[in-house]
């Protein structure tokens, strides 16, 4: 026989249970997410310190690298003067043009300036506060501009200005360029020049500076390093050292790590950045009085 069947439409069949995750798969779910989270986090603030610090230690290097530059082109310059470029041998009938002296201050008939003096205008320094200046002779020269030969000077102290070129200003007025550099108490490297108007910042972030000068006694051939109270004379020094400390701005842990300060003594980072540059320049026009 066949089964019986209820074939009745009307009849009500159990409803489908329905399927899900558990309170406790939740929590579980939402702690691996947490966790997730947590580690992108980290990786991100470690990305982000590790790329600020090169960032900064890109910026300070920039600094020290500008800083040196507007130095040394103070430096290079230094006791230089006016050469002779009309002697009076020149005019003489069977003169050797080649033994002509030329690198000396050419005669002054009208007396408008003072005579330079590399003994004492090349170079100068001080102790407290830590300065040294730098000086180089002032003077004029025919120069071809567009609309014709003029007489003007390309000479600029650290700050771009020469005294000579302004309307009113003469070479008899500001015979010397000088340039001089000083940290200041805000952590600036700054500048005075001849041009007046005060010292104004190179760069920033300077939290220490020393000098040490590199001389050579007459008749020796031993260089000497001297510190920065040396006081002279002057005419001996053919090199000054130049070291910066700067330091960052952005929250970076060292764990306690140290380094060479520009004394060569061991120094704890802190929680900032420290960067040490040294820099030795040679003064060419040293050594003549």
């Amino acid at each position: 026989a066949r089964p019986y069947m209820n074939r009745n439409p009307l009849t009500v069949m159990p409803p489908k249970r329905q399927t899900g995750v558990t309170l406790i798969e939740l929590m579980v779910g939402i702690a691996i997410g947490l966790l997730v989270i947590a580690v992108a986090m980290g990786s991100l603030m470690v990305s982000r310190g590790i790329s600020g610090t090169v960032s900064e230690a890109s910026t300070l290097q920039q600094q020290a690298s500008y800083a040196f530059r507007v130095i040394g082109q103070q430096i290079r310059q230094a006791g230089s003067m006016e050469l002779n470029l009309t002697p009076s041998i020149l005019s003489t009938p069977g003169a050797d043009y080649a033994m002509s002296p030329v690198a000396f201050d050419p005669p002054d008939p009208s007396e408008a300036r003072p005579p330079f003096s590399r003994a004492s205008s090349t170079l100068t320094g001080v102790a407290t506060p830590l300065s040294f200046t730098i000086g180089y002779q002032n003077y004029t020269e025919t120069i071809t501009a567009p609309s014709g030969n003029v007489t003007a000077s390309l000479l600029r102290d650290c700050l771009g200005q020469n005294p000579a070129m302004a309307a009113s200003g003469t070479v008899a007025a500001t015979p010397v360029l000088t340039s001089r550099f000083e940290r200041n108490a805000s952590n600036e490297l700054v500048c005075e020049g001849a041009g007046g108007g005060g010292a104004q910042a190179v760069v920033g972030n300077v939290t220490d500076m020393r000098v040490k000068y590199i001389g050579q006694a007459p008749g020796t051939t031993n260089l000497q390093y001297h510190p920065s109270t040396y006081a002279g004379p002057w005419s001996n020094i053919y090199a000054i050292e130049v070291c910066l400390e700067l330091t960052g701005t952005e929250a970076t842990p060292t764990s306690g790590q140290t380094y060479k300060n520009c004394s060569d003594n061991d120094t704890p980072y802190g929680d900032r950045l420290k960067m040490v540059f040294r820099n030795v320049f040679q003064i060419r026009s040293q050594g003549l009085s």
